[in-house]
C-alpha cells in the first residue's frame, strides 16, 4: 500500500517536516569581527570584497589608497549577475538594485572632522545641494533624514531621489544610505541601497527591509 493510505498520520507528519526544512528567504551578510550585519534575499548574488577592492585600487583620487588600506570589510549584492564591482563603485544609475556595505577605520585627519553632515555627504554633496548655494545642484527630494543610534555607533539614515546626469543621459535615482560612526570615533559603517527611482519603487518593500536590517553591535 501507499504510505498515505497505510500510515496517514505519518504521511502528514513527514510532509510537515519536509516543508519545515525549506531554506529561509533571507541570508545574512556579516562582518563577525566587527559585529556588523544585514540581510538580503537568499538568491541575490555576491560581489566579493576582493573584486571591489581590486577596482577601488585603480582610483587615482587623493587619499584613495589610504582609505582602501583602512577598509575592514566591504562587499555588495544584487539580484542581477550583470552587476560588477565597477557598477558598485560608480554613481551611474542602475536598473536593478545594488546594495553595498563598507566598514573602515577613520584616518587620523577624519576623526575630528566627521560630522552628521559629512555622513550625509558620503556619496554626493547632499548638504551643499540643500543649502541652495550650488547652482549646478540637480533636482532632488529628501524622503527621510533621521538620526540612527545603535549599540556602539550613531549617525544618519537618509533616503533621497535626484536627477543623475552621466554624459548626455539623465535618469532619476533613489539612494537609501545609512552612515554611522563608532562612539569612539575610530570606525565608519556605511550601507548603500540604490537603483533607478522606477526600480526602487518597484522593489521598495524588499529594499526597505534590507536597509532596516543593518545592525552595528560591535564585538562582545
Amino acid at each position: 500500500m501507499k504510505l498515505a493510505k497505510q500510515f496517514p498520520i505519518l504521511a502528514i507528519s513527514l510532509a510537515m517536516v519536509l516543508s519545515g526544512c525549506a531554506q529561509p528567504s533571507q541570508k545574512y551578510a556579516a562582518d563577525k569581527k566587527d559585529g556588523v550585519y544585514f540581510t538580503v534575499p537568499r538568491d541575490w548574488k555576491l560581489i566579493p570584497q576582493s573584486a571591489i577592492s581590486a577596482r577601488e585600487a585603480l582610483s587615482t583620487a587623493t587619499g584613495a589608497a589610504d582609505r582602501l588600506a583602512a577598509v575592514k570589510w566591504q562587499e555588495a549584492y544584487s539580484p542581477s549577475t550583470s552587476i560588477t564591482a565597477k557598477d558598485v563603485l560608480s554613481l551611474a544609475t542602475t536598473k536593478v538594485p545594488v546594495v553595498y556595505v563598507r566598514v573602515r577605520s577613520l584616518l587620523a585627519e577624519e576623526i575630528n572632522a566627521v560630522s552628521y553632515n559629512s555622513l550625509r555627504d558620503i556619496i554626493v554633496p547632499l548638504t551643499t545641494w540643500a543649502s541652495g548655494t550650488d547652482a549646478t545642484a540637480p533636482i532632488f527630494t529628501v524622503a527621510d533624514d533621521s538620526e540612527d543610534v545603535q549599540k556602539i555607533a550613531r549617525g544618519v539614515h537618509t533616503q533621497f531621489t535626484f536627477t543623475n546626469t552621466v554624459g548626455k543621459t539623465s535618469t532619476s535615482q533613489t539612494i537609501d544610505q545609512t552612515a554611522l560612526v563608532s562612539n569612539d570615533r575610530s570606525t565608519i559603517y556605511v550601507l548603500i541601497v540604490r537603483c533607478s527611482s522606477t526600480c526602487f519603487e518597484k522593489n521598495r518593500k524588499v529594499l526597505t527591509k534590507i536597509s532596516q536590517s543593518f545592525t552595528v553591535r560591535g564585538t562582545k
